[in-house]
């Protein structure tokens, strides 16, 4: 029986969360409270607002839920930009904006994702947006890079 234990562990862990994915996907979706204004960043339905990255018919997908001005989500990114690099006809990654009302200049962040997806460039500007300056950060002035200056 001692030697059987583990598989029935995971056994009984599979079906509870088959079981729990289940009634969580008969219940309603309820309506997204973590945006300022209470309404989605893209405007789109669930399925047209996700960006894909890699082949899009691979067998494993990845999915995640960033917020531009998140600095692990930023230090996560170059990582699964290597990932698909590596796996690249087993792995696609879909992108979805998810803007946390603690982080000022998140919501405008993926506005603008949106806005270039729309012009399809939304990769670029995801790129843009997690390597450049970390968002929030004081703007140049003259004051503080005086040294830059020319005079």
């Amino acid at each position: 029986m001692k030697r059987y234990l583990p598989f029935i562990i995971v056994a009984a862990v599979a079906i509870a969360r088959w079981e729990r994915s289940d009634a969580l996907s008969r219940k309603a979706p309820a309506a997204s409270s973590h945006y300022p204004e209470g309404k989605s960043v893209s405007g789109k339905a669930d399925a047209e607002s996700m960006h894909i990255r890699g082949n899009a018919d691979a067998p494993v997908t990845l999915e995640e839920f960033g917020d531009f001005q998140c600095p692990p989500c930023g230090s996560i990114s170059s990582f699964l930009d290597e990932l698909v690099k590596e796996y690249d006809p087993h792995l696609r990654i879909v992108f979805r904006n998810f803007p946390l009302e603690m982080h000022e200049h998140a919501r405008d962040a993926a506005l603008a994702a949106e806005a270039a997806g729309l012009q399809g460039r939304f990769w670029e500007m995801h790129d843009v947006l997690y390597r450049s300056k970390p968002l929030g950060a004081k703007p140049t002035t003259r004051a503080n890079c005086s040294s830059l200056t020319r005079e």
